[in-house]
């Protein structure tokens, strides 16, 4: 791993972490999380073309280890025991059924965390598309938090967090730059990418 964030990490390695790092180095991949990472930010998951990529994520999270929360429907936890330990694991409950719109929930998670660093794959499937769903965007700009570029990259067996952006409100020329941050990675199933743009209008 090249670093640590000074914000979570202690620069002691637990043994979890050795072990998480074994066997990663076992099965022939790294982990590269960059030491600076905001304490706020929307993480661009990507390219997620298989269930392989969820194992991938949990062996970074243990081995740097960086907590990501993502969604579920609140429905999941409701069951205390399930419910507690969806929470632990980074589980955040969504309510569909409020009339408050997906991007303003998230928004208002973020005004409330001290340190929330979100995971979502805009892909919104495993197979290919030919664009992306942008409300990871959305909510990065309404939450007014960073950008930052988590990936699979499976041709180098590599898994982990790279500074990103600043969204700038200009969807298009700054999917520009993911589209130049991913140009270069493979997914386990390349052919299953989706293409990395705004929905075309028709």
């Amino acid at each position: 791993m090249t670093g640590y964030d000074a914000n979570v990490l202690s620069p002691k390695r637990a043994w979890f972490q050795v072990v998480a790092d074994t066997i990663g180095g076992l099965a022939g991949w790294r982990v590269d999380v960059d030491p600076t990472l905001p304490r706020k930010c929307v993480v661009i998951a990507a390219p997620h073309t298989s269930n392989w990529d969820l194992i991938a994520g949990f062996l970074m999270m243990v081995s740097a280890p960086i907590k990501l929360y993502w969604l579920g429907k609140d429905s999941l936890f409701s069951f205390p025991p399930m419910g507690a330990f969806l929470k632990a694991v980074g589980g955040i409950p969504i309510d569909r059924r409020r009339h408050t719109n997906f991007v303003t929930q998230m928004a208002g998670h973020f005004a409330e965390a001290d340190v929330l660093r979100f995971a979502i794959a805009p892909m919104g499937t495993r197979k290919k598309t030919d664009h992306w769903k942008t409300g990871f965007y959305h909510i990065a700009m309404a939450a007014n938090v960073p950008l930052v570029f988590g990936y699979f990259d499976h041709e180098n067996r590599v898994v982990g967090l790279s500074k990103g952006f600043m969204p700038t409100g200009d969807i298009e020329a700054d999917f520009e730059r993911i589209r130049e941050f991913y140009a270069d990675m493979r997914g386990k199933y390349p052919e299953n990418q989706s293409d990395i743009r705004v929905k075309p209008r028709k």
